[in-house]
C-alpha cells in the first residue's frame, strides 16, 4: 500500500508556508510582469532575458491567460524559481496555486518567492513522476530553466519524486503548466485520478522532440499516445491553437533544430 501524503487543500490560508533561510550562491533581485523576482545571478538565460524585457515566455503566458477563470486552481510543474506561478498569482485574482519544483537551489528560491509575493502559492520541492521514487538531476551550464531528469540515483544531484495522485491524493486543478524537459508524458501519466476529478482541466504541455529523442522516445509516438490516451490535442504556432498531424508538429519542431518546441494544449475529447 502506497503511503498518502497530507490532503489537498482547498481552502485559503494566509499565505504561503514559511520557507528556510536560503544560504547559497548569490540572487539578484528583478522587476518583471509577475512582480519582483528573486533569481540566481548565475542564471546565464532566464535572468538577462527578465533584465532586457521583464517578462519571460509571454507566448505562454498569453496562452495560460485564455484559460483563466474565477476561483483559478493552477498547477505549475517545472516551476523553476516560480515566474509563471507569480504572474498568474497578479493577473487572477483568487488563484490558488501548487507549484513543484525539484531542483535544490531553484526550488528554495521558488519558496522565498512565493512567500515574498503573499499570494496563495504551496511549493513542493519534489519531482513529478509516473510512479518513480528517486530522480537524478542534470543542469546546462548557466541555464538553471534546462533541468533535465533520468530514473534512479545515479550523480551529484539527486531529487525525490512520486506521482501527482499521491502527493496530493484529492486534488482538482483547472489549468495545469508543464514544463519538465521531455519528462511531460510521465507527469501526466502520474495524475490521472487528478485528471479524472478534473474534467474540464487545461494542460499547457512542452513538446521538445530534441530532448524526448535523448530518452530514446519517438516524438510522434509520444504525440499519438495524447490522443490514444484520450486527450484533443492542439498546438500554438505564434498566436493562434490549431489541431495538426503529429508527424507535421514534430516537423515543425525540427526546423529551429534542437531547440525547437512548441507548446501542447491538451484538453480531455468530448
Amino acid at each position: 500500500m502506497s503511503r498518502r501524503l497530507p490532503s489537498f487543500r482547498t481552502s485559503r490560508p494566509v499565505g504561503p508556508a514559511i520557507p528556510p533561510p536560503y544560504q547559497g550562491e548569490a540572487l539578484v533581485t528583478l522587476p518583471t510582469e509577475a512582480g519582483m523576482l528573486m533569481i540566481p545571478a548565475s542564471d546565464g538565460v532566464i535572468r538577462p532575458y527578465l533584465e532586457r524585457n521583464g517578462d519571460w515566455e509571454p507566448e505562454e503566458a498569453a496562452l495560460l491567460t485564455q484559460f483563466f477563470r474565477k476561483g483559478l486552481r493552477f498547477l505549475d510543474v517545472g516551476a523553476n524559481v516560480g515566474y509563471f506561478s507569480m504572474y498568474v498569482a497578479a493577473r487572477c485574482p483568487g488563484a490558488v496555486i501548487h507549484a513543484f519544483e525539484p531542483h535544490p537551489v531553484t526550488s528554495q528560491v521558488l519558496a522565498l518567492n512565493a512567500w515574498a509575493s503573499e499570494a496563495d502559492i504551496t511549493t513542493h520541492a519534489i519531482a513529478l513522476s509516473a510512479g518513480e521514487r528517486i530522480v537524478t538531476l542534470t543542469t546546462a551550464e548557466s541555464n538553471l530553466g534546462d533541468t533535465r531528469a533520468s530514473v534512479g540515483a545515479a550523480g551529484a544531484m539527486v531529487a525525490p519524486a512520486a506521482a501527482l495522485d499521491e502527493v496530493l491524493p484529492d486534488a482538482v486543478f483547472d489549468l495545469i503548466k508543464i514544463d519538465v524537459q521531455g519528462f511531460e508524458g510521465d507527469t501526466i501519466a502520474g495524475m490521472s485520478g487528478m485528471l479524472a476529478r478534473s474534467p474540464e482541466a487545461v494542460i499547457v504541455a512542452e513538446f521538445w522532440p530534441a530532448a524526448l529523442r535523448e530518452r530514446g522516445l519517438d516524438p510522434v509516438v509520444v504525440l499519438r499516445d495524447y490522443e490514444e490516451s484520450g486527450f484533443d490535442v492542439r498546438v500554438q504556432v505564434e498566436n493562434d491553437l490549431a489541431r495538426r498531424k503529429p508527424r507535421d508538429v514534430v516537423a515543425l519542431c525540427d526546423t529551429a533544430g534542437a531547440s525547437g518546441q512548441v507548446n501542447l494544449v491538451l484538453t480531455r475529447q468530448r
